[in-house]
């Protein structure tokens, strides 16, 4: 996502918010589990067909829904989802993004992606962006409710926590993101080693027993750039209180993308927390990620599940493999 988009995204939250469980929330019906379509041997699930958009929808800034597509801003093409292959000046470029009309929630999110050539004004010179959505709920907007996992270059990795969402990026001492996480399972579960038990949010996204409930001062996406939860010392005997979540950009630790070639990203998503992983290294954690209720203004809910999208931005680029596996 571009910063100065960004800055513009949000909007201004109540003060003093509170954090509610879906349970705890007597108008938000959780409903059932979203069901992933059959899979394939190794357990994934491809989310697209290689021959057409179906399952996804486009959105653009200016001109809404399923102009993307007419324009052939986005298509599918030798098997790939192509962004931003369209010639130059045929039709004004604008931001938005390709979304799954499905939900999804507990999975494990890959995607394969190269650069493209093309680059389409106003955006000729800076660096080529695009990224990875996961958690989208609410109206369908640029940009929505969401968590962004950053597709640019030199940035990948880092968190864009929109629309009023928001988290704590976990502790990295010593720059090592990810310690204990399993990339097949996730989060260590009661008896699995490295888990820890204390502190954080369970996987299904409610607070752990004696975590903080969040309440505070919230700051819209908008005035959130740059901001990161501070990591604070571990739990114990005279130990700070836990950070509060906050909504902005958690920068990525490591740069591991290659430029001119095939880059594949994974994002491990389970409950209210998720990892970013670049070519096989994790690069940035963010846990107690948090929606704005819809039911209850000025008050949270853990953000557990949501649509995916990948955003359409000023450069070419091409995916070659979307696809999910539960978790």
């Amino acid at each position: 996502m571009n910063r100065r988009a960004f800055l513009k995204a949000g909007t201004a939250l109540a003060m003093a918010p509170a954090v509610l469980t879906r349970a705890q929330s007597p108008q938000v019906i959780d409903p059932a589990p979203p069901k992933l379509p059959a899979a394939g041997a190794d357990g994934w699930v491809s989310l697209l067909n290689g021959r057409d958009l179906s399952g996804w929808y486009t959105m653009l800034q200016r001109s809404g829904k399923g102009v993307a597509e007419e324009q052939r801003m986005i298509l599918m093409e030798e098997e790939m989802l192509h962004i931003m292959g369209n010639e130059e000046g045929k039709f004004p470029a604008e931001g938005g993004y390709l979304a799954t009309s499905q939900e999804f929630a507990n999975v494990r999110i890959r995607v394969e992606y190269k650069w493209g050539v093309k680059r389409h004004a106003p955006r000729y010179t800076p660096k080529r962006d695009n990224g990875l959505l996961y958690g989208l709920v609410g109206p369908d907007r640029v940009w929505p409710s969401c968590v962004e996992c950053q597709i640019e270059e030199g940035d990948v990795g880092d968190f864009f926590l929109l629309g009023g969402v928001r988290g704590v990026q976990s502790n990295h001492n010593a720059g090592l993101f990810g310690e204990g996480i399993n990339p097949l399972r996730g989060w260590p579960q009661p008896g699995d080693p490295g888990f820890r038990g204390a502190g954080g949010a369970r996987a299904g996204g409610a607070p752990a027993a004696g975590a903080a409930t969040g309440a505070g001062s919230a700051e819209g996406a908008g005035g959130a750039q740059g901001a990161a939860a501070a990591p604070g010392p571990a739990a114990g005997r005279g130990a700070a209180p836990p950070a509060e979540p906050t909504s902005g950009r958690f920068i990525k630790d490591g740069n591991f993308e290659l430029l001119d070639q095939w880059n594949t990203v994974e994002v491990i998503w389970q409950g209210d927390r998720a990892a970013h992983i670049v070519n096989g290294r994790t690069v940035n954690v963010a846990t107690r990620l948090q929606q704005p209720d819809p039911q209850n203004p000025g008050q949270f809910i853990p953000l557990t599940r949501g649509k995916i999208a990948i955003e359409i931005e000023y450069a070419e680029i091409w995916f070659r493999r979307i696809e999910v596996k539960a978790i």
